[in-house]
């Protein structure tokens, strides 16, 4: 005879424990069953947020992937398939200590990487950068103390810190192309990130995702609110709130650490001019000329050698060997003759 009483309310919590209570012990499952079961969660997650996500699709997927869980931890059933790795990137400056994230979530110091391929994750250390040459076109920066996991080749997943991305790089940063438009998007768990010929940075801290642009424009699709942000804009979005805009600067303060990810370049047979534009861009100055002679001057000039310095300490050295005087005012580098 059932021990429930009809008529008589019982409490649901109640219930359930009651009804647990008669159910057979199950076997608990393998360990590395619930990893992949885990692993399979998470990845469904991740492409969850790379879509066009809303409250409604977010819930029916926690529910949908709670079931799972409790299924596999229950019957064991679920085996993840190995999917093709495939190369994204290529390192072209690294410093300070760079780890690789092993499959038993362990931290093993990466020495000499040169290539960066799917299903991989790279964490920075203090002091740390890394230059990357998109395969698909752009060049990706990370700052210290940054996780990211390498999806596939148009995304990647920012677990924290920082990472910048330019869809135009300079032609001096030799192994670069230009990146066409959706070839690179940035997944986190306030939202995505993609980008229109564009500059910018994408920040993860605590609950908040902080993006900022430098060029172009970018669209954050959120978890609660979509938005978009311009050159000089940073958008913020943090937990349900809406996301708020703020008018930056494009060049110092929060971005400093990007030039000093800067690769090594050759100005070997290069004119001035291309050394200017590589500086500016990776410093996020603007070119002024002073003078109507002076910009074919400057395109005219030729440089030797190669630059393995800083964008700022490149400019201090290798202007003070060219007959141009110049100064930096405001976000703007002002060059004129030195008569």
């Amino acid at each position: 005879m059932s021990e429930f009483s009809e008529g008589q309310p019982i409490d649901s919590g109640d219930a359930l424990e009651q009804l647990l209570s008669r159910a057979p012990v199950r076997p608990m499952p393998d360990s590395h069953e619930v990893a992949a079961a885990r692993d399979a969660i998470h990845s469904e997650w991740r492409k969850l947020i790379v879509g066009r996500r809303s409250r409604r699709h977010i819930m029916r997927f926690a529910i949908a992937a709670s079931v799972l869980i409790t299924a596999i931890s229950v019957f064991g059933l679920l085996r993840t398939p190995g999917g093709d790795i495939v190369q994204v990137a290529a390192i072209q400056k690294s410093f300070g200590t760079i780890y690789l994230l092993s499959e038993q979530s362990e931290l093993r110091q990466a020495s000499g990487l040169a290539k960066v391929h799917t299903g991989q994750t790279i964490v920075t250390g203090e002091d740390a950068g890394i230059a990357l040459a998109w395969i698909n076109g752009g060049s990706v920066r990370l700052n210290e103390n940054t996780k990211v996991e390498f999806q596939d080749d148009s995304s990647i997943v920012l677990h924290s810190g920082q990472i910048y991305f330019d869809s135009q790089p300079a032609e001096l940063i030799a192994g670069t192309t230009a990146a066409d438009v959706n070839t690179f998007t940035v997944v986190t768990d306030q939202g995505s990130v993609t980008h229109t010929g564009t500059q910018f940075m994408a920040h993860v801290v605590a609950d908040a995702l902080i993006v900022s642009v430098r060029e172009g424009r970018v669209s954050v699709d959120g978890l609660f609110y979509d938005g978009i942000a311009s050159r000089g804009e940073q958008i913020v979005f943090r937990g349900s709130r809406r996301p708020t805009v703020l008018n930056i600067n494009e060049y110092g303060g929060a971005w400093d650490w990007i030039g000093q990810t800067s690769p090594p370049v050759d100005v070997n047979g290069k004119s001035v001019h291309v050394l200017l534009e590589w500086v500016c861009r990776e410093l996020g100055f603007e070119l002024e000329f002073v003078g109507d002679t002076v910009e074919q001057a400057v395109r005219n000039e030729l440089l030797i050698g190669r630059v393995d310095a800083e964008p700022e300490a490149a400019l201090r050295m290798r202007m003070a060997t060219t007959a141009f005087t110049w100064r930096v005012e405001d976000g703007v580098i002002y060059v004129s003759d030195n008569e």
